[in-house]
């Protein structure tokens, strides 16, 4: 600590603009590294934000699928499923939603998303879901008030934003397909089976949908804009540095050595030496009238000094 501080603040061992400019350099740095830090802050919640945004307008998206099948199409066709004939799946709202979000899948800007649906006991084994999907999903079940989870999730692509919203039984309309094999209809036993998807309740939580959206890249890009916005601030604060050395080095350092130029002629000569400096109204000028009475006192003790001589 006295080592960083004789560093800083001097102990009078070097040139005053030289410990100016490393005092300044050391204040430049500190102020960059916080601002970096601060920044880093900063620019980390609002990719976190970013993040969040994404999840839920894509989430937000596949549920306006869900509504819009279960409004527009079931109606027409689930009639049709009655019989034993081909099951028409679109006819389901989480199947829709699905099939939507892997068209989606094929653009390059949402490869990297998903949608499922996933249930512990699903109609399709499609849909089943896995060891994680199932701590989701049983999450909701031990709390029924929790209505939304997210956080990370590790997946062989890297690490990716989850989010998830639980199924739940809400309509007895439901129970038609998911509560006993006999009222099923036939063609959705031929085409699934009678072992699958049974047994479900009314305002039972049965299952999860999960969101996943990339996060790397967003926070990639945080870091290149942290670096850029880095190196734009030391180059900023480097022209500050210079500009404000260069300053104090002409309003106090230049003035500071002509007054000490003089004095040391004023010890010689004083009747020579003309402290012009004195007119200002600052510290320079406060120092330079000091030397100019010094300047005084010590002629008028040499005149003395000579007088005493010319009578001795």
């Amino acid at each position: 600590m006295p080592a960083v501080k004789k560093l800083f603040f001097g102990s009078g061992q070097r040139p005053l603009r030289q410990q100016l400019a490393i005092t300044l350099a050391g204040i430049l740095s500190l102020s960059i590294l916080v601002s970096i830090l601060l920044l880093n802050i900063l620019f980390g919640w609002q990719a976190r934000q970013l993040i969040d945004q994404r999840a839920a307008f894509f989430m937000d998206a596949m549920l306006s699928v869900r509504e819009y099948t279960s409004r527009k199409v079931n109606p027409i066709l689930a009639p049709l499923n009655q019989g034993a004939g081909l099951f028409r799946p679109e006819a389901v709202p989480s199947y829709s939603a699905q099939t939507v979000a892997g068209l989606l899948k094929d653009k390059p800007e949402f490869r990297e998303y998903s949608y499922r649906e996933a249930a512990i006991n699903p109609t399709n084994l499609r849909d089943k879901a896995d060891s994680f999907e199932t701590g989701v999903i049983e999450a909701f079940r031990r709390d029924p008030s929790l209505k939304i989870q997210s956080g990370e999730k590790s997946t062989p692509l890297g690490t990716v934003h989850f989010v998830a919203q639980p199924i739940k039984v809400g309509k007895e309309s439901c129970l038609i397909c998911h509560s006993t094999p006999d009222r099923a209809p036939a063609s959705q036993l031929l085409a699934y089976g009678d072992t699958g998807g049974f047994g479900w309740k009314l305002n039972e939580i049965v299952g999860t949908q999960i969101v996943t959206v990339p996060q790397e890249a967003v926070f990639m890009a945080k870091d290149r804009s942290l670096l850029f916005t880095a190196a734009l601030l030391v180059v900023a604060f480097s022209v500050v540095g210079v500009i404000v050395n260069a300053v104090l080095d002409r309003l106090i350092l230049r003035p500071m050595r002509d007054i000490s130029r003089k004095a040391d002629e004023a010890s010689v000569t004083p009747a020579t030496v003309n402290f012009e400096e004195r007119e200002r109204r600052d510290e320079i000028g406060l120092l330079a009238r000091s030397f100019e009475r010094m300047k005084q006192s010590l002629a008028i003790s040499m005149q003395m000094l000579k007088d005493r001589q010319g009578k001795a």
